[in-house]
């Protein structure tokens, strides 16, 4: 390179610095987390946790709420009620009260879809409460600042630990726009002052319809394969085992068994019957730790074992039938069986708009497999 194609490409770099418009940091008011509440009839409340590096203010974060008819104009009315400039390239929670959710989500999902500065790796929820009282929770923590970043760790978390369904915004976006599959989020309501996670919603195409169980989310996880390293309490009939309890001093003999299974594996196997959507054999096997036991069970018995087996066996397929009928009162398909009827059929295959209606026809049959790797402790 010559001296003087030198100096001309450092002129360049120079001019078109200058060119570039500058924000500073100290007047921006970067959002983090929004929430969504219905307002009126045509209204929108949004209530927005928003960083600031100013260092004349006591606090890192800040809440505001505003009104508008729709998201934008949330922000631009947000804008009027802080000295920062706000902006939304840092947006890592969209929260939406189950009141508006119930309407349809799919006007707010275009907008976030649209809009380049949002991330696709977002995190989604819906609140049984207003998101306005939830995001204004104090959640100054060693593990965050904010009830915003709180709520986005703690869902998070739940996933990472197999104990909730990926809720990113691109999760979201692919199952609804999928034939044969409705998407779930996240339920979140407070306890004793805090954000909690108290379900899972469940959706038909774009509407909150009902509320799934925190039991009935280990079925769900389990019927869409997301077990890996999961954990799990299970509750047997009192007289399950009874043969094999321990002559124990002053151990009880009554009441339920209640187990702990950790470190649970799972293989799943659906085999849809050809040209007919409704009719599907699924088989699952588990393998797991068996960390805890309510009862004085003789665990080096391997008749005792056996038996534990099969009556988790029996109470994980009776759970799963409850569950499926649960999905089919709501016609709602969360784990995408008419999904993964289209990937082995070419026949009769379904469609966005005959498959609400055959949900509820469902018939299935549960094949359990259940083998205890390791024994764990008897209480």
């Amino acid at each position: 390179m010559t001296y003087k194609r030198l100096i001309i490409m450092v002129s360049l770099t120079f001019l078109c610095t200058g060119c570039i418009p500058k924000s500073y940091i100290e007047k921006l008011g970067i959002i983090t987390a929004v929430g969504y509440d219905q307002a009126g009839e045509s209204s929108l409340r949004g209530t927005m946790v928003m960083y600031q590096f100013d260092p004349t203010t006591t606090s890192a974060s800040q809440v505001v709420t505003s009104e508008a008819a729709t998201s934008k104009g949330l922000r631009l009315e947000a804008n009027k009620m802080t000295s920062h400039r706000l902006v939304s390239g840092q947006v890592r929670l969209e929260l939406f009260q189950d009141q508006l959710a119930s309407k349809g989500m799919t006007r707010y999902m275009d907008t976030l879809e649209r809009d380049a500065k949002v991330s696709d790796m977002g995190l989604l929820g819906v609140s049984e409460e207003p998101t306005a009282d939830l995001l204004k929770l104090n959640a100054n923590t060693k593990e965050a600042s904010n009830s915003g970043e709180y709520i986005k760790k703690m869902i998070e978390k739940n996933i990472e630990d197999d104990l909730l369904p990926d809720a990113t915004l691109r999760t979201y976006i692919h199952d609804y726009n999928d034939v044969g599959i409705d998407p779930t989020l996240p339920m979140l309501s407070t306890k004793d002052g805090k954000a909690i996670i108290s379900g899972l919603a469940l959706f038909q195409d774009d509407k909150y319809t009902a509320k799934l169980s925190s039991q009935d989310i280990f079925y769900l996880l389990l019927l869409k394969n997301e077990y890996k390293d999961g954990q799990f309490q299970l509750q047997l009939p009192d007289e399950a085992l009874k043969e094999f309890h321990k002559a124990t001093s002053g151990s009880s003999e009554d009441g339920p068994l209640h187990l702990s299974l950790h470190e649970i594996d799972s293989k799943l196997t659906i085999d849809p019957k050809k040209g007919e959507p409704t009719q599907q054999r699924i088989k699952v096997t588990m393998e797991a730790r068996l960390l805890e036991i309510t009862k004085e069970i003789d665990l080096k018995n391997k008749e005792a074992i056996k038996k534990l087996e099969k009556e988790i066996e029996k109470k994980v397929k009776a759970d799963l039938e409850q569950f499926l009928d649960v999905l089919k009162e709501n016609q709602v398909d969360p784990i995408g069986f008419g999904k993964v009827y289209n990937a082995k059929n070419r026949e009769n295959r379904v469609t966005k708009e005959n498959w609400r209606q055959q949900i509820s026809d469902l018939n299935i049959s549960f094949d359990v497999n259940m083998k205890l790797l390791r024994h764990g402790i008897a209480e």
